[in-house]
């Protein structure tokens, strides 16, 4: 299993509603039959150095790799981005070596 963060840095608007059921929405149709297993997103409090982070587990580091290599997938993905705001997602990829929920 993997794990790949996108972070918001804080500062510009943020449409959290738009995010969580529109964004999320299409994430879910792209990215849910190339290995998207679940997501999740937390919002900072004021102050922090990132206003938004989602959490997204894939099957693997290679099924987020193919997923993001699609053009056609990102494009969707990424083109969606100035629906909600203004900010650049970061990306933070890693192999998952442990959890507990």
């Amino acid at each position: 299993m993997a794990t790949v963060t996108i972070l918001y840095e804080s500062g510009p608007k943020f449409d959290v509603q738009y995010y969580i059921t529109k964004h999320f929405a299409l994430v879910e149709e792209k990215w849910g039959p190339l290995g998207l297993l679940s997501w999740e997103v937390v919002e900072f409090e004021e102050g922090s150095p990132y206003q938004i982070q989602a959490t997204t587990k894939w099957k693997s580091i290679e099924a987020f790799e193919a997923a993001a290599g699609n053009q056609e997938v990102m494009a969707a993905v990424i083109g969606d981005v100035p629906n909600y705001t203004t900010a650049k997602p970061t990306f933070l990829k890693g192999k998952t070596v442990g959890s507990k929920l």
